[in-house]
């Protein structure tokens, strides 16, 4: 297989798994916290933990895959060298380097932040956590991960296509 043909299906499988984390967070920000919010306490609990979980496995499998296609997409496109002074000279360049660091950051912080949240999250009540607290994790964590996201889509739809 030559280097094209991959570097498209690694640019397909990046562009598809960013989408779709993109969807998956506009989805917790615009539908799910807002039904977890305003159920009651029982209600709550219950759609927490029956949801949530999911939520923040398929967080998982779509961030691995969207940094992974990524720097395969970036690799193929540099005869699978580094380059790393391509990342620093040139609007593309620093577009792709801030865009990848904003999804590596996001993607550590939802595995090392988020792995301790989602027990306290889903377990109202347990651990120590109330439900003022849980609720209010809810309401502002997948808004900065949305900011984040966008700003990442910002930064690669311009390296891709520019303004």
């Amino acid at each position: 297989m030559d280097v094209w043909t991959l570097s498209r299906i690694f640019r397909w499988i990046h562009i598809v798994a960013a989408g779709a984390w993109l969807g998956e967070v506009v989805v917790v920000v615009f539908v799910l916290v807002p039904v977890a919010t305003r159920a009651a306490a029982e209600q709550r609990r219950e759609f927490m933990a029956a949801v949530f979980p999911r939520v923040f496995r398929l967080a998982s499998v779509l961030s691995l895959t969207a940094l992974t296609a990524g720097a395969g997409l970036y690799l193929t496109t540099n005869n699978w060298h580094l380059a790393l002074g391509r990342l620093v000279s040139g609007r593309w360049g620093w577009s792709i380097l801030i865009g990848a660091s904003l999804g590596l950051t996001l993607t550590l912080f939802h595995f090392i932040a988020e792995r301790r949240l989602e027990p306290a999250v889903t377990g109202i009540g347990e651990g120590g956590i109330t439900e003022e607290t849980a609720v209010k994790y809810l309401q502002i964590i997948p808004r900065v991960g949305l900011g984040i996201l966008l700003v990442i889509f910002a930064a690669m739809m311009y390296a891709a296509r520019g303004l």
